[in-house]
């Protein structure tokens, strides 16, 4: 299903899928926002992601935030401008204020998994305590200025995926979120991928997939 909430002006489509668990009566799901990457492919991630969690009886949702800014491609220039991630996040936080609002989810078992850009903004927004998030899933992000240094000891549990030969977003920014989090006390996983870059390989889409599972249902 999809729905569409206002955000800057403009229409953001929010894509719900949330499982008839056969519950009398309904009990209140986890749910898992997808936040895409700068290529605007929701789908993709939507389309694996579903099967390696079915059995968590999760409820998916995935937010198109560059539509708060009329685009379906985020542009380099537009990552430092300074007008246009402030815009997409808002877009997110909107996204999971409504998921908080949804009568089937628990508002209280909210995680986030981003990928790229997406994983980007997963992390700036685990770095505010207000925000309604339980656990984040980082694939091939970091967590960079202004936001790294809000994070405190409250930050979610994070899972960490990177290609060690990424050349888009280095591994080193995986390493720089290890190390904070790891100074936070903040539980954490990480796993780097040898040889894989920033698209991964059939082989690796299905190690980090496989990896997502366990994580969710210890942290949500």
């Amino acid at each position: 299903m999809h729905t569409r909430f206002p955000s800057n002006g403009r229409a953001v489509t929010l894509e719900t899928f949330i499982p008839a668990t056969g519950n009398q009566p309904p009990k209140p799901l986890p749910a898992l926002l997808i936040l895409h990457g700068s290529g605007g492919n929701t789908g993709f991630w939507l389309e694996r992601i579903a099967p390696f969690t079915r059995h968590l009886d999760l409820a998916l949702f995935a937010v198109h935030y560059l539509e708060a800014t009329g685009d379906l491609r985020a542009q380099p220039a537009q990552l430092t401008d300074g007008i246009h991630v402030p815009l997409w996040l808002e877009a997110a936080r909107q996204a999971l204020g409504l998921i908080a609002e949804n009568p089937a989810v628990d508002p209280a078992r909210i995680a986030l998994i981003g990928v790229s850009l997406g994983a980007f903004m997963s992390l700036s927004l685990g770095s505010d305590p207000a925000n309604p998030i339980r656990a984040i899933i980082d694939v091939s992000g970091g967590l960079i200025p202004p936001w790294d240094v809000k994070a405190t000891a409250r930050f979610p549990p994070t899972l960490i995926l990177h290609g060690e030969s990424d050349a888009i977003v280095p591994v080193s920014h995986a390493h720089a979120l290890d190390a904070l989090l790891t100074r936070l006390d903040v539980p954490h996983e990480t796993r780097f991928l040898p040889g894989e870059g920033h698209f991964f390989s059939a082989q690796a889409q299905f190690e980090l997939l496989a990896c997502i599972a366990p994580f969710l249902a210890q942290h949500l």
